[in-house]
């Protein structure tokens, strides 16, 4: 046993995390989940596209709305069941939003990359990006989920990292209904970089109405980039907006 190995393991004893979701203890090892927690998140992985019928981690499918504002595929890794908190793959994203643990952001890059590699060829020749956290959210949380994740991707990928874009959003996306979602996802450029040519991935953790991602894009488009995938740990299916119903 080396002094790293060490050294995890007596932080591991002295925080002692739990499961995201059910809130037991997890044995040092595990990762964010506890068994019975991770056999249900392997489970909730397997459920299909209902356009293209492939798992949803093998799937690309965008929709009308995002590929209107220039993203021809979308990269996912599971349904996103609004506001259901004992759903697995939900606490996954929840914990991201909110803990700095180590672990479930290991977990969620994996997932993400796994997913990329499954549909982007080359992925390590793209730009990776995020949709920014707003301001108010980062001094309240301490954090910027979509941004780790971003930084996390680029790294596991060999890809470069850009913070391209801030917000300049008033409210939180999740407080809203889609027609304001619309009006409130405001975003200005943050460094003018030159993306001519470019093929850039824009991260984040979950899109429900496509409101923010398709703004983002839109922005990013304007910078030159030729081609641009969005990927997001969840996606939700939920209104007529939309093309496929997860439910099925």
């Amino acid at each position: 046993m080396n002094i790293k190995e060490i050294s995890d393991r007596v932080l591991f004893a002295l925080s002692v995390p739990k499961c995201v979701c059910c809130r037991e203890p997890i044995d040092y090892g595990q990762k964010a989940f506890c068994p019975k927690c991770s056999a249900d998140f392997e489970e909730i992985k397997t459920r299909n596209c209902s356009r293209c019928a492939k798992k949803l981690n093998a799937c690309s499918c965008s929709n009308e709305y995002l590929e209107g504002h220039f993203i021809k595929r979308v990269v996912k890794c599971f349904r996103y069941l609004v506001k259901d908190e004992i759903n697995p793959a939900n606490a996954l994203i929840f914990s991201m939003k909110k803990d700095n643990r180590k672990d479930v952001l290991e977990v969620c890059t994996q997932e993400l990359v796994a997913a990329i590699r499954n549909s982007v060829d080359n992925p390590e020749e793209y730009i990776i990006t995020n949709i920014p956290r707003r301001k108010a959210e980062i001094i309240d949380k301490g954090l910027d989920q979509a941004e780790l994740l971003a930084r996390a991707i680029a790294t596991r990928l060999g890809a470069e990292y850009m913070p391209i874009l801030k917000s300049l959003s008033k409210k939180s996306q999740k407080t809203l209904e889609r027609a304001d979602r619309l009006k409130n996802a405001n975003f200005a450029i943050k460094s003018e970089a030159d993306l001519t040519g470019k093929s850039v991935i824009i991260v984040d953790d979950v899109i429900t109405t496509g409101a923010s991602m398709g703004t983002a894009a839109a922005l990013i488009r304007s910078l030159g980039a030729k081609n641009i995938t969005a990927a997001a740990l969840g996606i939700a299916y939920r209104d007529k907006y939309d093309f496929a119903d997860f439910n099925l």
